[in-house]
């Protein structure tokens, strides 16, 4: 029985990041200095991993965080629209603190069980997101099963695509912890994916970490 090794990172800091912003899939902006080193400092930890594959979002800051592991691993990486951040809607943009009242709204809707619910303005719901990226996810896993593969995402498709792959109902995907820079590390058989670590922080803590 083959076993895939699934490792997840969560894209380091942008300007947006440390602002307290949300950023979405309607946002393209690059690393700030400090998404630069914890792009690095993931380098470091998976520089002794034989890695096969990197995929990254289509967006900047994935994709640079993704560009900066594969020049240290020596490898290429490609990007995929599909594992782009949700669409946030009209929250795209905004200071989390100046919107929380609004944002406390959807995150109970989403908790009691109505994951099909979008964000106005054109956002998407965790059932949307969710459907995109499987169709990938899905694929990447049938063509290189039984080897060692990286992906850079974003804090909320993290957290819906680990709820799916881990069991947990969509309405309980705030149990899987997001910060910028984030390691997580599954291993997938033939049926079941199992975790070996969730949010990992500790290679950030000569950095600081953003989290949201």
């Amino acid at each position: 029985m083959s076993v895939t090794d699934i490792y997840i990172a969560r894209h380091g800091e942008t300007k947006y990041n440390s602002e307290g912003k949300m950023q979405g899939r309607g946002i393209d902006i690059p690393l700030n200095e400090t998404g630069r080193l914890q792009a690095r400092a993931i380098s470091e930890v998976l520089k002794d991993v034989s890695i096969d594959h990197i995929f990254s979002s289509s967006l900047m800051r994935s994709m640079e965080t993704a560009e900066i592991i594969a020049w240290t691993l020596r490898m290429k990486y490609h990007s995929y629209p599909e594992f782009d951040e949700m669409n946030f809607g009209k929250f795209e943009g905004r200071v989390s603190k100046e919107i929380e009242k609004e944002l406390e709204e959807v995150h109970r809707t989403w908790k009691n069980g109505n994951t099909d619910y979008a964000i106005d303005g054109g956002g998407e719901s965790p059932g949307m997101v969710l459907e995109r990226v499987m169709t990938r996810t899905n694929d990447i896993l049938n063509r290189h099963a039984g080897s060692t593969i990286l992906i850079i995402l974003h804090g909320r498709l993290i957290r819906i695509l680990l709820s799916n792959w881990l069991g947990y109902p969509l309405s309980e995907m705030h149990r899987i912890e997001h910060s910028n820079g984030a390691l997580y590390y599954l291993k997938k058989n033939e049926n079941s994916f199992n975790e070996v670590y969730l949010h990992k922080t500790d290679h950030l803590e000569e950095i600081g970490e953003a989290g949201g």
